[in-house]
């Protein structure tokens, strides 16, 4: 009977003090004092070295694009896993994140994915299991906008065609301001580097990298991740792939246009670029 109290008072008490500890994370991620640089008209690069709950380092990397004058697109190399700078330097862009979630073994696309208006992977495409992270999609459609929804089934995707390209992702973050409920999986609890899209109510767009895996820079969990998507006035987000594909890449930059901390090498370091299937650029 004990043991009963206890356990309930334990429960009782993590309801009380987790709404209080994710609001204080919030009023964290409003202090940050953020350096800005103009990367080019109509696109602002923000960074920070900084800390959560006071003791919790991390390196973040937020990328703002004003669509009315930048365009976003969706770039896939289904036959080999290409790193972020290669990719991006080839298409030439102006910057550019790591994208979906892919195979590291055989390469490709694990979601659906099309690219200026065609499925280039059908097997991958259209015969993918709907897992549990993957709640959410990024949409461009042929007028350039940028929308942040639930994940639908692949015949909503098909049947609609204004849309040039789509990415299935996930987990999704935020919708209309709200925060959308996180599946009870490792990949929302746990702390890891994180690349993540949102939108705000003018129509930018929100591109971030949060560092992880190494002393300097811990990493968030997704409900972290959502408090500084809070923090930046984002009104939809959702969460792409993370860990060691997170890369943030600026045309024109130091160390290969490469200016967050990947940790594919376990270093805390520009290096450790790890090969992937898509990426987000920014013309």
């Amino acid at each position: 009977m004990k043991k009963i109290r206890l356990l309930s008072f334990t429960i009782t008490l993590l309801l009380i003090s987790l709404p209080l500890l994710l609001r204080g994370q919030d009023k964290d991620f409003r202090r940050i004092k953020w350096e800005r640089k103009a990367v080019a008209p109509g696109l602002m690069w923000l960074s920070a070295q900084t800390s959560i709950n006071d003791s919790l380092p991390q390196n973040i990397n937020v990328l703002i694009a004003d669509i009315s004058r930048r365009e976003l697109e969706i770039e896939y190399s289904s036959r080999k896993n290409t790193i972020v700078s290669q990719q991006a330097s080839s298409s030439g862009a102006l910057a550019a994140v790591n994208a979906g979630f892919f195979n590291m073994q055989s390469n490709g696309s694990v979601t659906y994915i099309r690219v200026d208006g065609e499925i280039t992977d059908p097997d991958t495409a259209q015969i993918w299991n709907k897992k549990l992270n993957m709640t959410g999609s990024v949409l461009v459609d042929t007028a350039g906008n940028v929308y942040i929804m639930r994940a639908m089934g692949n015949w909503w995707y098909d049947s609609h065609q204004e849309f040039e390209d789509v990415l299935v992702t996930g987990p999704l973050l935020l919708l209309d301001k709200k925060k959308v409920l996180l599946p009870a999986t490792s990949l929302a609890s746990d702390r890891h580097p994180r690349t993540a899209i949102g939108t705000d109510r003018k129509g930018r767009v929100y591109l971030i990298t949060v560092d992880g895996r190494a002393k300097e820079a811990r990493g968030m969990t997704l409900p972290e991740l959502t408090g500084l998507m809070r923090a930046l006035k984002i009104r939809d987000g959702v969460n792409l792939d993370g860990g060691g594909s997170t890369t943030m890449w600026i045309s024109g930059k130091p160390f290969s246009g490469v200016v967050n901390m990947p940790s594919d090498n376990r270093k805390f370091d520009h290096e450790g670029e790890r090969p992937v299937a898509s990426i987000i650029i920014i013309r």
